[in-house]
């Protein structure tokens, strides 16, 4: 592959350079000449797909499939029903469903069946500038997410959950009640964003939302209609003094740092290094630099143990997950394999000749000299070497990683977990489910990527290529199997101790499964006392889907 080219892990956008050929999918006949404009785009994605696709042999030929009969007056909706068509067909044998066969719950209580990686979009969507600011998965439209990626957001930076006020007990923010109702805490809060710059911070108690003490149960529209809106005003409550707080903020255009919190800690003989890591951003502007300094922390505290929370991160660029990896890994590992990129048959024979007519892009929408064909497809050209960076255990003193995961824990987070297993005696993977629905014994399952491919004004991105890591593991389409799992605990900041998922890794590390960190005497609020047992059931009933997650992203720089 040409080395110009910088991979992105991405749920719902990916930029890249490929190419196919038929062989064996059933022969390619060109478009007929006439036709009407839905009809011409129905044909030329199909016979896309058929090149570069990345299970393009199980695909029936044109006649077959008629790609015509998806075309409509709505251009885009005929063509997102024929991509959902053709990513039906290809069947993984071990479950007997689609690869790319995906169900969700919609905010209406129906089932929504999707593509789990492809997508089209109209090519302006995605280049116009300006992020969403719901919280959404890649099922649900997701425009402008390059501009995530950048390390730039266009909202006001937080999301909810809620959970009965009695999973405070224990806890500093121990409330005196008489109802077990629901009370809301902050469960995100990206750096750098308006909520933070606000003071607002993950566990925080809101007790109010526009001057509203609205209720789950009761008010959950009226809830999010506000957490999607320009402008918010936030009460926090403080059980410490009893007192409120009105905390204003708008919605701003806002670079961010993709770490929410980096630390260390000391528990007998352990020194744990913390790192909670919200999207692989674009390494040189944005993740390189925080990144860099959060490894040499870890590395002048001399930590002998590490702990890396993705729990929230759902993918980003492939170039930043190899810098992620090339940072923790020892110095004795540089120039072997970290991962492998696997195109189809057709794209690696050169036989993909419709990608003579794709010029590539770079990351900002520029078109460059030469075309999605000339890029090289074979394996070999698509092996990533491990080049050693920064000195943090360059000398192979940490022997295993203990990751916090989620069901939306996917793309370049789940590369980068994959492609460190060779190198380590364990990888633990602590499951961190947000809701009851959520998946307490997997990762996404996201171990493929694609680039765009345009046709007409709609960019295309269909499943292309499957990463391997040094040992040739890969295919995790069901999610990565995690060793344990606890709920995800917001009522504590990301690095506190106290912090369930966070507490988990600790006994794990210290082998001390009783282990518990020093905790906030009991206090006495109205007379009675509040009871000290820990909670191992703290989740947050979650308002929108906790994070976004992206597709495995290539892009031309």
């Amino acid at each position: 592959m040409i080395k110009s080219f910088v991979a992105i892990f991405l749920f719902a956008i990916i930029l890249v350079s490929c190419r196919k050929a038929d062989n064996g999918g059933g022969s390619i006949t060109p478009p007929a000449p006439t036709g009407t404009y839905q009809q011409l785009l129905a044909d030329s994605l199909f016979l896309y797909a058929k090149q570069i696709y990345y299970w393009n042999t199980a695909l029936p030929d044109s006649a077959s499939f008629n790609p015509r009969s998806y075309a409509k007056t709505d251009t885009l909706n005929g063509l997102q029903s024929e991509l959902f068509a053709i990513t039906q067909i290809p069947i993984n044998a071990a479950t007997g469903k689609p690869y790319e066969f995906y169900q969700y719950a919609n905010s209406q209580g129906g089932t929504v069946t999707t593509s789990k990686y492809s997508f089209i979009e109209k090519t302006s969507d995605l280049y116009g500038g300006g992020a969403s600011s719901t919280i959404v998965s890649n099922q649900e439209q997701v425009k402008n997410i390059k501009m995530t990626l950048d390390g730039q957001e266009n909202e006001l930076g937080f999301t909810m959950g809620f959970i009965p006020v009695s999973k405070l007990n224990g806890t500093p923010r121990a409330i005196h009640y008489v109802n077990d109702s629901l009370i809301g805490l902050i469960r995100i809060v990206t750096n750098g964003s308006p909520a933070w710059n606000a003071g607002i911070r993950r566990g925080d108690i809101i007790a109010k939302i526009n001057g509203n003490a609205w209720t789950y149960n009761n008010n959950l529209t009226q809830i999010s209609n506000a957490l999607d809106g320009n402008s918010i005003t936030l009460t926090k409550y403080d059980p410490a003094t009893k007192k409120y707080t009105d905390v204003p903020f708008s919605k701003a255009l806002y670079t961010f740092n993709p770490i929410y919190k980096d630390t260390v800690i000391t528990i007998g003989s352990k020194t744990i290094a913390y790192i909670a890591y919200k999207s692989f951003t674009d390494s040189a502007k944005s993740s390189m630099p925080v990144l860099s300094a959060a490894f040499q922390k870890f590395n002048d505290a001399k930590a002998t143990d590490l702990v890396i929370d993705l729990r929230y991160n759902g993918g980003g660029y492939v170039n930043t997950a190899e810098y992620f990896a090339e940072s923790i890994l020892p110095q004795s590992a540089a120039n072997s394999v970290l991962f492998k990129e696997i195109y189809n048959q057709t794209m690696q024979n050169k036989q993909a000749t419709l990608l003579k007519k794709q010029p590539v892009y770079d990351a900002n929408n520029v078109k460059l000299n030469y075309t999605y064909y000339d890029v090289d497809y074979s394996t070999n050209g698509n092996t990533t070497y491990i080049r050693k960076q920064g000195p943090f255990n360059a000398a192979a003193n940490i022997t295993s990683i203990y990751f916090i995961v989620s069901s939306n824990t996917a793309s370049a987070s789940e590369l980068l977990i994959n492609s460190l297993k060779p190198y380590f005696s364990k990888v633990y993977l602590i499951n961190a489910p947000f809701s009851s629905s959520d998946d307490q014994t997997h990762t996404y399952g996201k171990p493929v990527g694609f680039f765009e491919i345009r046709i007409g004004k709609y960019s295309v991105y269909m499943s292309n290529f499957e990463s391997q890591n040094k040992n040739n593991q890969g295919g995790y389409y069901q999610g990565m199997a995690t060793d344990t799992y606890v709920n995800d605990d917001i009522r504590y900041d990301f690095g506190d101790p106290h912090e369930n998922c966070f507490l988990q890794a600790i006994r794990l590390i210290t082998g001390n499964n009783s282990y518990q960190p020093l905790s906030a005497s009991p206090r006495s609020l109205g007379g009675i006392s509040i009871n000290t047992t820990a909670d191992n059931n703290p989740r947050g009933l979650p308002v929108g889907a906790p994070t976004k997650i992206f597709n495995m992203v290539r892009v031309a720089k």
